[in-house]
């Protein structure tokens, strides 16, 4: 038959798909995987639900002697005791209207910070304020708080705070600071 005599009787009969045979074996055997998958996954849900259990045991356990452990039921009203002890202490001193110890801040009156107009300083002179800035760091030091220091200077607590970042040491402004 020729190719062109097979062309026309496929087109009188119109398109027949080729059908994919599959052995019948083949078949079985995926049958076979399938009830295996089936029947496997119970199982599998089963083993899984054993160790779950044993491992909510082991907690159980761990948390028991957790729990029962004599040096906490010792140690547990004697923590709460303290901390009742030192909350009443507390309230006792924030009750009282002693003052908090701090050393006297010492403010020298050349080394104060001046006001001038529109808010300016007057005495920034570098001599000055490294002069200001090691008292700053001296009383710093003494254990002042920068809040306390501040209002006994008159100023922001963010200048001593600035001061202590740039390690106490003032410098000096050139014409180029200006620019």
């Amino acid at each position: 038959m020729s190719l062109i005599k097979a062309f026309n009787a496929t087109q009188e009969r119109g398109f027949v798909p080729y059908r994919k045979v599959v052995p019948e074996y083949k078949t079985l055997a995926d049958q076979a995987l399938d009830h295996e998958r089936l029947v496997g996954i119970p199982k599998r849900f089963q083993a899984i639900e054993e160790r779950l259990d044993n491992i909510e045991v082991t907690l159980g356990l761990l948390r028991k002697a957790k729990d029962n452990d004599p040096i906490k039921a010792y140690l547990a009203p004697l923590c709460s005791r303290i901390g009742q002890i030192e909350a009443r202490i507390g309230l006792e001193k924030a009750k009282s209207a002693e003052p908090i110890d701090l050393p006297e801040i010492i403010v020298p009156h050349e080394l104060r910070i001046l006001k001038g107009k529109a808010g300016k300083t007057k005495n920034r002179k570098f001599e000055v304020v490294q002069k200001r800035w090691s008292l700053w760091k001296a009383q710093h030091l003494a254990g002042i708080p920068l809040n306390a220091i501040a209002r006994a200077w008159g100023c922001d607590h963010g200048s001593i705070s600035y001061a202590k970042k740039h390690g106490w040491i003032a410098r000096k402004q050139t014409r180029k600071d200006y620019l």
